[in-house]
């Protein structure tokens, strides 16, 4: 029974992990760099803190989230910076455990919220236009 507890417990922490695919257009961000980060919250208590943030709002707030939760079992920060035209093929983002990660696209001009919850094991396709991204999840 408990060789079977540990297993599970492994089959789990190796399958947090999602896929992300990224296509940048020639224009993205008006010419601009885009930052995206892809974050694992494996507490319900940091999960409540993370999901009313705006993208704009992770990236002021991430470095002290960051010195609050520093155990990457508790918040895994993936980082990216695409340039316009840039694509990305299929690359393995592996997770904390935690069953959902959180993508926060910072598009500097815009005033939408730019986050997107996706659950665990997904394929996440990313396109980012000039002023917006479109993000499609395959299961």
């Amino acid at each position: 029974m408990r060789v079977a507890c540990v297993f599970l417990c492994l089959l789990v922490s190796c399958s947090s992990s999602i896929y992300l695919t990224v296509q940048t257009d020639a224009n993205a961000n008006f010419g601009a760099p885009v930052p995206v980060d892809v974050v694992f919250a494996n507490s319900p208590e940091l999960d409540n803190q993370l999901m009313p943030l705006t993208a704009a709002e992770w990236f002021a707030k991430r470095a002290q989230l960051q010195r609050d939760y520093p155990e990457e079992s508790i918040l895994r920060v993936v980082s990216f910076e695409f340039i316009p035209g840039q694509q990305r093929s299929e690359q393995k983002i592996k997770g904390n455990g935690a069953e959902m990660a959180i993508i926060f696209v910072n598009m500097g001009r815009s005033s939408a919220t730019n986050r997107a919850r996706v659950p665990i094991g997904s394929t996440v396709s990313l396109r980012i236009g000039e002023g917006s991204y479109q993000l499609e999840l395959e299961k």
